[in-house]
């Protein structure tokens, strides 16, 4: 854009870089620092950069037409969606109070169950008993209605089996079906943190500005207003890295993960779109906020300024500035949002988000497998105690397995008189 200008206008410059490399702030006792320090200590004629408008620096320069409108934009680093996983991420699409109200209306409904059963038993004087009517058979009925496991023939220890087989096979088939219908609608990435309201309300990721820039001066005006950007401010002056010193110090903090550098969004889109040779690791979070403009900064009654003022206007009106936004933040490129690196393009679950269920599907076959060993000793414990008597018309055998069958089905464990033939 200089050059264009040059170029319209007829002059010659010279190009240097700000004293200390900053846009410029006001520090008490010693006054202005940066490019506005320049242009103040008559050190500069003019500032051509990205240079934003505040009220602060009208008082000392004077500022063309904006050339460019900005918000404040949050680079970050695009999250490793396989460098960590959740064995029991198949809890999280309900809260624990959800899980409790289930296991409560499960032991509710069971107990009702239980209840009406006993209840029409004694007001019919037996007539209307249901056989095998207990509380551990409706606490399984309310139980299965949840798995699927409604009805499963068969001792005690086959049932536990079944039921954590139900509870397994319900989580991998509604898991492949998610993953099936993500595979095919694809989706960006998505983070947690899309605004500053976002990024106070959390302390997993520390986040930090420029030193000596306008977002620097704007936070530090809001220090004790009680605004989302006073929390912002007071939460980066207690952060390690919360002022940075430099842009590629920042860049470099951002890549080792788990960080939010604030600054303008023209600066934070570059350096995403441009990130091609780093694999595109580079994210912009959410949209811009806090809209600001930037413009070329002068002495206090340049004569250039107004000259420079119609220049920028006229190469806005005639699409000289677009044509330069283009050049310079291209559509191709990385993906802005880190969509490059999204999660659903159709990836399969690795066996490590399965360790979770496959936990309780191993602990229900231990529990059945105790279950059945202390159900086989008691039956053994229960025969050699007994006497057996075959009945004429039915083996040893098959008297055995009745008699107990006749026990097993009983509310309460009575003597079972057997005799031995």
């Amino acid at each position: 854009m200089l050059e264009a200008l040059a170029s319209k206008l007829q002059f010659t410059y010279n190009l240097t870089e700000a004293s200390d490399g900053h846009e410029g702030t006001l520090h008490s006792g010693t006054g202005w620092t940066g490019a506005v320090g320049d242009i103040v200590d008559g050190r500069a004629d003019m500032i051509v950069a990205a240079l934003t408008i505040t009220s602060h620096r009208e008082d000392v320069i004077d500022f063309t037409k904006p050339y460019m409108e900005y918000g404040i934009g949050m680079l970050m680093k695009v999250p490793d969606v396989h460098g960590s996983y959740d064995f029991w991420a198949f809890l999280a699409p309900f809260k624990l109070e959800v899980w409790m109200t289930i296991l409560g209306s499960s032991l509710g409904v069971a107990g009702l169950m239980f209840l009406l059963g006993a209840v029409r038993n004694k007001l019919t004087r037996g007539a209307l008993e249901a056989d095998d009517l207990n509380l551990g058979t409706t606490v399984w009925l309310s139980v299965g209605w949840i798995t699927g496991d409604i009805a499963v023939p068969g001792g005690i220890s086959i049932r536990v089996l079944a039921l954590a087989w139900g509870i397994f096979t319900l989580v991998v088939v509604n898991t492949y079906t998610a993953n099936l219908a993500a595979s095919l609608t694809v989706k960006s990435l998505q983070t947690s943190i899309n605004s500053p309201d976002d990024l106070i309300g959390q302390t997993a990721i520390t986040y930090g500005i420029e030193e000596d820039t306008a977002v620097h001066s704007f936070l530090q005006d809001q220090d004790g207003l009680g605004t989302t950007y006073d929390k912002m401010w007071t939460q980066i002056q207690t952060h390690q890295d919360g002022l940075k010193t430099s842009l590629d110090e920042a860049v470099t903090r951002v890549r080792e993960g788990n960080y939010i550098f604030i600054h303008d969004g023209p600066w934070v889109e570059y350096e995403v779109l441009h990130d091609e040779a780093n694999s595109c690791e580079l994210m912009m979070v959410g949209n811009t906020f806090l809209h600001r403009s930037y413009a070329i900064g002068l002495p206090h009654g340049s004569p250039y300024t107004e000259e420079l003022t119609i220049s920028v206007l006229e190469m806005k009106e005639n699409g000289e500035i677009d044509d330069l936004t283009t050049k310079w933040w291209p559509a191709s490129g990385c993906d802005l949002h880190g969509g490059s690196n999204s999660v659903s393009d159709g990836e399969g679950h690795v066996i490590a988000e399965f360790y979770g269920i496959l936990s309780i599907l191993g602990a229900g076959a231990g529990l059945a497998l105790i279950v059945a060993a202390c159900e086989i000793a008691w039956f053994n414990w229960s025969v050699k105690k007994k006497k057996v008597t075959p009945a004429t018309t039915e083996t040893q055998e098959e008297m055995i397995r009745r008699i107990v069958r006749e026990c097993l089905k009983e509310t309460k464990l009575e003597e079972c008189n057997l005799e031995d033939g």
